[in-house]
């Protein structure tokens, strides 16, 4: 009974607990943090610096996103080798569905490690040297400023849709 496989409930644990932290940091990151930084402005520095630089979020958030995708591509394979072909699994909606929130999972990890966090530290960064500087921004910095936080609440917004349809594929695959 694959239910009772110890291998199963390993890998579908560490599927469940890191996605439903991943998904949950993305959404109180772009939903709420972000905005809130945005709007406050400077004054959120040297909290984006210590959530950033000392408590490693974005590094954090992105193993969390590698860990489910791998995580679930392992357990899909799994899965493929039960049906015995791929042309089988992909036939059932079952292997169909979860494979299309496995792609859209594997696609916001992506966008959110390059797209987000990678954004995020570079921004701390023109933070943080704004703050040394003991001076407003220079006009490149600003400049700078302003396109990291386009480009962070972009990527962000799209990954956030894509966790979602990803886990609307998971939660569902089994009633298609």
């Amino acid at each position: 009974m694959v239910a009772t496989n110890p291998f199963m409930i390993v890998f579908r644990l560490l599927h469940i607990v890191a996605g439903v932290l991943w998904v949950g940091s993305a959404f109180l990151f772009v939903g709420f943090i972000g905005p809130a930084a945005a709007e406050v402005g400077p004054a959120a520095g040297p909290l984006l610096h210590v959530a950033v630089k000392e408590r490693k979020v974005a590094k954090v958030i992105t193993g969390l996103g590698i860990t489910t995708v791998v995580a679930g591509w392992i357990i899909w394979l799994r899965d493929l080798n039960d049906f015995g072909s791929l042309s089988d699994w992909l036939g059932s909606h079952f292997g169909f569905v979860l494979t299309i929130g496995a792609v859209l999972a594997t696609i916001a990890a992506f966008l959110g490690a390059y797209g987000v966090g990678r954004n995020v530290e570079r921004l701390v960064d023109v933070g943080d040297a704004v703050e040394a500087s003991g001076g407003p921004p220079t006009p490149e910095q600003q400049a700078r400023i302003e396109h990291l936080g386009a480009e962070i609440e972009k990527h962000g917004k799209i990954d956030l849709v894509l966790l979602v349809l990803a886990v609307a594929c998971m939660a569902t695959a089994r009633y298609w």
